[in-house]
């Protein structure tokens, strides 16, 4: 009797799903019994709210994240390629001769690449003196009344004469609105205590782009002379100055 009970429950028993037909296992063995089906009418029924709402856009999660982890892997290549690039440039200044006479000078302008002779220029101007300007000219003069006079000499010339006097005149006046940044790099430089002497500059709103630019030039000559040691210590400043900078509203 026990075990009829037994398989008329097994015979009756229902479950609630989603609309999901699924045979009861064995059930068709028991004797009396017919073939019956599980109907699924609630898979997702969730009382309680533990599980949550299911959310969509996962591509494009997956798409953001992986155009963002590209993005990082460009801008770390670029500052590479721009760092080594700054590099070289710098070894190939450091291996240029500084001219001794008026005509090495002349012709170290003149073999000089265009885009390297504004620094070039603000290199040696301490040798672009009166005396070599009137050596140019004096050059000029005798090119032009020789023999065998070449156009293409004297307009090269006279180009490097009027290029030497608009980039001595640009040195010149960056060099004098200059002369108050580089007396407040010397006190920086020069102070026992550099995080005081930056809070006084920038109390008194005087860590301004000259005094940056001024620290990051003298940053690239020690480089440029082999100074690693000095150009990572002007580095430190630079970029302590950088964060007391006052900017703009």
């Amino acid at each position: 009797m026990s075990a009829l009970l037994q398989h008329g429950s097994l015979c009756s028993r229902r479950h609630i799903c989603s609309g999901l037909s699924v045979p009861v296992a064995n059930s068709s063995s028991l004797p009396g019994c017919k073939r019956r089906c599980l109907r699924v009418q609630a898979v997702g029924w969730d009382p309680e709210g533990i599980l949550s709402q299911p959310k969509g856009g996962h591509i494009q999660r997956r798409t953001m994240n992986k155009q963002i982890a590209e993005d990082d892997q460009l801008a770390e290549q670029v500052e590479k390629e721009r760092l080594k690039a700054r590099e070289e440039l710098q070894k190939k200044r450091a291996e240029r001769k500084t001219p001794a006479t008026h005509d090495q000078l002349i012709d170290y302008f003149m073999t000089t690449e265009s885009e390297e002779m504004s620094f070039e220029v603000s290199r040696c101007r301490p040798l672009i003196t009166e005396d070599f300007m009137k050596h140019l000219a004096d050059q000029i003069s005798q090119q032009k009344f020789a023999s065998n006079a070449s156009e293409d000499r004297v307009a090269e010339l006279e180009g490097l004469q009027q290029f030497l006097k608009e980039g001595t005149a640009a040195v010149d006046a960056a060099a004098k609105e200059m002369a108050a940044p580089a007396e407040r790099m010397r006190a920086l430089l020069s102070s026992k205590d550099k995080k005081a002497a930056l809070l006084d500059l920038a109390s008194a709103n005087q860590i301004d782009k000259p005094l940056l630019d001024l620290l990051q030039q003298n940053i690239d000559a020690a480089r440029t002379a082999g100074q690693e040691q000095p150009a990572l210590f002007m580095e430190k400043i630079k970029a302590a100055a950088q964060r007391y900078r006052l900017t703009p509203a």
